[in-house]
């Protein structure tokens, strides 16, 4: 791997910097390797990196009775939300998206292969309709698609890891469009609105959205699709592991 140049160097120097002062003031712990500014790097193979803080799906705990009216009022809720600020419609894009993550959870374990090493976590999954219940309640399809609208709107009005959660709900909510439609023009557009959107929640010193920025600046040799691919495929793949760990632990 070829040495980085000195001014790359000293950008991501920078950046470090900036982010720990940012952490410093937020009260967080600094991420590492962020960046404020796009700046070019040569490289042979993309950088891998760890995933920003995104909403998770939280899992359900057994119920002794009635399992299955636990999310019954969830419509209800976000329906409440919708009507607050911008940052209560963004906890109601938070509702939503706990579906919609419960939902590809389901897909991700079914389609797992039968063998010694899928079995326990299949025994304690079950056939998810209690989870999936507790997750979505009486939550119609229509309104968990609007989670991404949501996730923009939260993103537009500043409200704090709203950017890097809409960008990592995939292209329209599909986290498959990056790998399956790379050429399509819709998909190239939103990867670089993910982009755009991603740098000017930096400049609100969103730390969420620096670490992905800077990531995305990290592996600038590959073009705009593959890069916010990257960041996609991270956090969905963060996010199934954590679900399994917590799952078998």
């Amino acid at each position: 791997m070829h040495a980085l140049p000195q001014s790359v160097t000293a950008a991501i120097v920078a950046v470090v910097a900036i982010v720990a002062a940012v952490s410093r003031i937020a009260g967080e712990r600094p991420a590492t390797a962020q960046t404020a500014a796009m700046v070019p790097v040569t490289r042979s193979e993309p950088i891998a990196f760890a995933r920003p803080q995104a909403i998770v799906v939280e899992e359900p705990r057994r119920q002794s009775a009635q399992p299955a009216r636990r999310g019954t009022g969830l419509h209800q809720r976000v329906e409440r939300l919708l009507l607050g600020t911008a940052r209560d419609r963004y906890q109601a894009f938070g509702v939503l998206a706990n579906c919609a993550h419960a939902l590809d959870f389901d897909r991700y374990v079914k389609s797992l292969p039968v063998n010694g090493d899928t079995a326990r976590l299949r025994e304690r999954y079950g056939d998810g309709a209690v989870r999936i219940a507790a997750a979505c309640g009486d939550l119609s399809a229509r309104l968990v698609e609007q989670r991404v609208e949501l996730a923009a709107s939260a993103a537009d009005d500043g409200v704090p890891g709203a950017a890097s959660a809409w960008i990592e709900e995939g292209p329209f909510g599909d986290t498959t469009a990056l790998t399956q439609r790379p050429e399509d023009p819709l998909v190239v557009e939103w990867a670089e609105q993910a982009i755009a959107r991603v740098h000017a929640a930096t400049k609100r010193a969103d730390t969420d959205a620096i670490s992905q920025f800077g990531l995305l600046c990290l592996n600038w040799e590959m073009d705009d699709v593959a890069r916010v691919r990257l960041l996609v495929e991270t956090a969905l793949e963060r996010r199934r592991e954590d679900l399994v760990e917590r799952m078998l632990n």
